[in-house]
């Protein structure tokens, strides 16, 4: 129970319960797509993702993670020094947040009166022009969300960021089947709808972000206003006010306080230069970064239709492969990155403080416990895509095509796990440009096999480039971190990798002995039986052979010491 003391196991709990909610809502809002718009219209409405991911880059990602590590890195821990840190934390906001938003309406501006160049030159899918018109509405309550959310991950406050992701998800999802349902128009018509809905949702996520952020401006000042609080003897001296009543004492240090907390006045213009030039070159450099990072992501995902057309795939083919593999598959894979999304986003500050303070054992116990359970999430869903993955494409997408997809991507899902934690222990400490180069070379690999290598071989070249970039990806993070990094190889690999191999071949023939249903619900019924069956055997493994247990001792070779 002393874990769940831990302000990072609290929030990644937290993160990735909202995280399961929030895709497995997207899950069947995916199935229910797929089946009212068709999958090359679902192709087209994904192709608009790039253009959203660039921009979302440029007004929010870097700012984002720069105001959560500011926060994070923000080392006064005396109860005089309350109000300071606070003020300095509303500073690194109200700069973030003004940033953000001039970029969000530049860029909304830019891509409303560019989308047909947009959509023709760069897309080069000229229907692309109305979806970028209705989604480019949405970038500042995007921004306003992701500089609210930096800062409460910054304080480690992480349920009013999953709160705000369940009521954007929810929101979309009930906007689009209600638009759907009592407006029947063509498919076409439906995938507006659904772009619609990515609006209508951030504007609810925001509005809900904005009222969650003001309230708690108002419970910091309501509790240290409060002239029976430490606060209000060690911040507030006798010398501060005018010798009044109790009665009249407290409002005036309401209002003293509420004044300071909106407008920090009293800090001098140097430190107030000092507080954004820090945040605004964080950011900068945060999103160069991830700007190039997001450029070469799309350009990826611009070239996949077109390197299936080389191969021969004619348009509508192309755009549906896409849709499946985009739309389908990978999301399919990256169900259960919930579990590391949540973890990376609240290593990051918690990497930034325990670096701040130079807590060298701190970091590496993240770092050897991160790495070493984001690899037993990816062994065991490896396992379950390699068993089920044609039966998930076809009961659930009634696609043999998409089974096929995650098969062959299952392979990736330890390295992708793993370099989902790695890059954001690394970001932490404060060396992006590792992060940044280390992703150069792995989307390089990409886009080198989709160029020269799928007009040739197909898709298969496609994915054996993915994976092979990924794996590449975690080695080098992998030489980056080695100093930090304590495990048991024994436990961490050899282990969880036989019970991966009997799996493979046993559960088979243990399937064999159930009963064969014939409809499509009594077998999708099945198939989540025997994914508990593996569940529930997987983890016995695990805490049977002490691999989830630390401390105990082991006949295998260990790595240093162990975790």
């Amino acid at each position: 129970m002393r874990y769940l003391k831990n302000q990072v196991i609290q929030g990644t709990l937290i993160l990735t319960i909202a995280g399961f909610i929030t895709r497995l809502i997207g899950f069947v809002y995916r199935v229910y797509l797929s089946d009212t718009i068709g999958s090359r219209l679902l192709g087209v409405y994904q192709l608009v993702f790039p253009v959203y991911g660039i921009c979302f880059t440029i007004y929010a990602s870097g700012i984002q993670t720069a105001i959560s590590q500011k926060i994070a890195s923000i080392t006064e821990d005396s109860d005089a020094s309350v109000i300071k840190r606070h003020k300095k934390e509303l500073s690194y906001f109200k700069t973030g947040l003004f940033a953000s938003l001039f970029l969000a309406f530049v860029l909304s501006f830019f891509v409303f009166g560019f989308a047909d160049q947009i959509a023709s030159h760069l897309l080069l899918e000229k229907s692309c022009t109305v979806y970028l018109k209705i989604l480019c509405t949405l970038f500042p309550f995007c921004g306003i969300s992701a500089c609210i959310n930096g800062y409460f991950y910054g304080k480690k406050e992480a349920k009013y960021p999953a709160v705000s992701q369940i009521v954007e998800q929810l929101s979309r999802v009930f906007i689009v089947i209600l638009l759907c349902t009592f407006l029947p128009y063509s498919a076409l018509i439906n995938s507006y709808f659904a772009v619609c809905g990515l609006v209508f949702g951030e504007i609810m996520s925001s509005v809900y972000n904005m009222i969650r952020f003001g309230l708690a401006q108002k419970e910091f000042i309501k509790c240290h206003s409060d002239k029976n609080t430490p606060f209000h003897t060690t911040v507030f001296s006798k010398n501060s006010f005018p010798d009044t009543t109790p009665l009249e004492t407290e409002p005036k240090t309401k209002q003293k306080l509420s004044r300071s907390l909106s407008f920090p006045a009293k800090a001098t213009l140097k430190q107030k230069h000092t507080i954004k030039k820090s945040l605004l070159f964080l950011a900068i450099t945060l999103t160069g970064t991830k700007l190039i990072l997001s450029i070469l992501h799309s350009a990826e995902s611009v070239f996949i239709p077109a390197a299936l057309r080389k191969y021969g795939y004619s348009a509508a083919n192309a755009l549906s492969t896409y849709g499946i593999l985009s739309g389908v598959a990978l999301p399919f894979i990256l169900f259960p990155s919930a579990i590391t999304n949540s973890f990376a986003v609240m290593l990051l500050p918690s990497i930034a403080q325990a670096a701040a303070q130079k807590k060298r054992e701190t970091i590496q116990k993240y770092v050897s416990l991160s790495g070493k359970y984001s690899l037993y999430l990816g062994y065991f869903f490896t396992c379950i895509f390699l068993l089920f993955g044609q039966d998930f494409g076809t009961l659930l997408f009634q696609s043999k095509e998409a089974g096929l997809y995650i098969r062959w991507l299952s392979f990736i899902c330890p390295a992708l796990y793993l370099s989902t934690t790695f890059t954001s222990i690394i970001n932490g400490l404060g060396s992006t440009q590792i992060t940044f180069f280390i992703t150069i070379i792995s989307l390089g690999i990409n886009i080198a096999s989709l160029v020269f290598f799928v007009p040739v071989y197909g898709m298969k070249a496609y994915l054996a480039g993915s994976i092979l970039s990924d794996y590449i990806m975690v080695l080098f993070e992998y030489i980056y971190l080695h100093s930090y990094i304590r495990i048991d190889f024994c436990k961490t690999f050899l282990l969880p990798l036989l019970f991966l191999i009997l799996s493979l071949l046993v559960f088979p023939f243990i399937s064999s002995f159930l009963p064969i249903k014939v409809s499509r619900l009594h077998r999708i019924a099945m198939l989540f039986f025997k994914l508990l069956l593996l569940g529930i055997g997987y983890f016995g493994f695990l805490i049977g052979s002490g691999c989830l247990v630390s401390g105990k001792k082991s006949s295998c070779k260990r790595e240093k010491f162990d975790t």
